[in-house]
């Protein structure tokens, strides 16, 4: 999942990004910097593509709303949060599908609910494009309880059926957690969705399909971690 801050004040800009870091810890997020408008446009001719955008509205030369203009001609799905006080802006934000306005000021329980809604928000749009037996499948993010490998294979298991692509459990892990950052490592061979775990400890784990995971010692640290964050950021 990528993530642009397009802010012209440096110091809101650091603080923005630390904040999303902090938050997303190591679940494959990435976050990257613009210092204004024309610089976010200039990246977008070049092809990159971004799944939200944290937007300045007060900007010198091109601001938030032109800027915001801009990036749907390259996107209608990009997730767009307009960073302001004013909400005199509001009007214009709907006509480029703003999904919430925030002020600079916003506290850290505050900003960690809006990250919540946005990952939940963008895992509504992303979707998963599998190639099984000849065929293509779309899956939604979400519903992947977890995947795990058997030689050049990857069982993508949800709860009502199960889908097998050639692919490797690095590159299942890759295209799982650029869709929705809840994915973890708990084995060479496996990856779990966080949010359908109801039990574990410090070998296994339960999902919510009844199905038990091992999990190994040299991911077990890593599983710790992350599982603790995400309980603690649902709670809010």
């Amino acid at each position: 999942m990528n993530i642009a801050i397009v802010d012209d004040e440096a110091l809101f800009r650091k603080r923005l990004e630390e904040r999303m870091k902090r938050y997303y810890c190591s679940s494959g997020v990435k976050v990257e910097v613009f210092s204004d408008g024309m610089e976010f446009v200039a990246a977008l001719e070049e092809g990159k593509c971004f799944d939200a955008v944290f937007l300045d509205i007060e900007m010198p030369g091109m601001n938030g709303l032109d800027s915001a203009a801009r990036l749907r001609e390259y996107s209608e799905e990009t997730v767009l949060v307009f960073v302001t006080s004013h909400q005199q802006y509001a009007p214009k934000g709907y006509e480029v599908d703003a999904f919430r306005y925030i002020d600079k000021s916003l506290s850290e329980p505050e900003f960690e609910k809006l990250l919540s809604d946005l990952t939940r928000r963008m895992a509504r749009r992303r979707k998963l494009l599998l190639r099984c037996g000849g065929q293509e499948v779309v899956l939604r993010p979400e519903s992947v309880i977890y995947a795990a490998s058997d030689n050049n294979m990857v069982r993508f298991v949800t709860a009502k059926e199960e889908y097998s692509a050639r692919m490797k459990i690095t590159a299942a892990m890759d295209l799982l957690s650029g869709a929705l950052p809840v994915f973890v490592r708990v084995h060479r061979c496996t990856v779990v969705n966080l949010g359908h775990i109801v039990r574990y400890n410090e070998r296994e784990l339960l999902c919510d399909n009844g199905c038990c995971l091992t999990i190994s010692r040299s991911f077990s640290e890593e599983f710790r971690h992350r599982m603790f964050d995400y309980i603690r950021s649902s709670a809010r």
